[in-house]
């Protein structure tokens, strides 16, 4: 179930909103589901010698087929963005050494032209990312973009590099958010607060969830659905910010204490904790993930290291 608002105040990302006909809104970081999730069992692998659980790595080819024949940064910008953007919540690590059993990330560039005429700038690219096991190519996925740019100062506009670097961001983009969570902002809008707990709205205001939930706690009045729901909400975001999975459990148990006086039949209320399980269970995944990611760099720099060590 989706929820649509619509905001008649913003005062910056990450702030504090306040929509016609709504509630007090926040803005808090959450996750976005990979969308190729069920071929993520092709990059998982099992080790007991290094994890007890399973952890998901790729090796990521330096060569990018295509390349030299486009532009010769474009190679360094792919591999420096992919980098980038698998290494922000650490769902899956990239393997320094590869092998045989593991899974290598191939690219090539299938398109790519730039034109410049007069006061005119276009740009085309198209990327070709291949995941395999060995000879098994078990997901393959072409990603485009394009740029046109037009301004009668020709010194404004944007130099090749640039507009090459942005297309590389967007596809590199598309291609992560369809094997990892990405990192994204949600609304999350309060119910009217019991009387006596106004001044929550002013803490959640700025960003000052500890002090919010401190007064909720001690709040020795009447408990009802608003309450739990606006502490669950606090809860959230303050996890939101720490990554911590008890405040998502306390999050978590004040939801369902809102169910139980009667959230189960209020839009919102459903609504959030629709999105709030999402963030609970891709949170949940990435930190277990990224445990057993973190135990095979490390065994995979104590392999380099004697590598190297024998060559002294």
């Amino acid at each position: 179930m989706k929820r649509v608002f619509s905001l008649c105040m913003a005062v910056g990302v990450g702030a504090f909103f306040s929509a016609c006909g709504a509630g007090p809104q926040i803005v808090i970081p959450s996750y976005t589901a990979p969308k190729e999730a069920a071929k993520l069992s092709k990059i998982e692998t099992k080790d007991e010698f290094i994890s007890k659980g399973a952890y998901l790595a790729l090796w990521l080819n330096p060569k990018v087929k295509g390349a030299s024949s486009s532009n010769g940064k474009l190679e360094q910008m792919l591999l420096d963005s992919v980098k980038a953007s698998l290494t922000q919540t650490n769902f899956i690590a990239i393997d320094p050494l590869g092998g045989e059993e593991g899974v290598n990330l191939n690219m090539s560039i299938s398109n790519y032209d730039y034109k410049q005429e007069g006061t005119k700038v276009a740009m085309a690219l198209e990327v070709t990312f291949t995941l395999a096991r060995g000879s098994e190519e078990f997901l393959v996925k072409k990603y485009s973009d394009r740029k046109n740019r037009q301004s009668a100062d020709v010194t404004k506009l944007p130099t090749e590099n640039e507009l090459a670097s942005d297309a590389v961001s967007k596809v590199v983009k598309y291609f992560i958010s369809d094997i990892s969570p990405l990192k994204t902002n949600q609304l999350r809008e309060f119910k009217a607060m019991p009387s006596g707990l106004e001044h929550v709205i002013d803490y959640a205001t700025r960003k000052n969830y500890k002090g919010a939930i401190k007064l909720m706690e001690n709040f020795k009045g009447s408990k009802d659905l608003n309450y739990y729901y606006n502490l669950a909400i606090l809860y959230e975001a303050e996890a939101s910010i720490t990554e911590d999975m008890k405040l998502l459990d306390s999050a978590n148990t004040n939801y369902d204490q809102a169910f139980m006086q009667g959230g189960s039949k209020d839009e919102l209320v459903v609504a959030a904790k629709a999105r709030f399980d999402n963030f609970y269970d891709l949170l949940d995944k990435t930190k277990k993930s990224d445990k057993a990611n973190q135990a095979l760099i490390q065994d995979r720099n104590s392999m380099l290291g004697s590598t190297e060590s024998e060559y002294k």
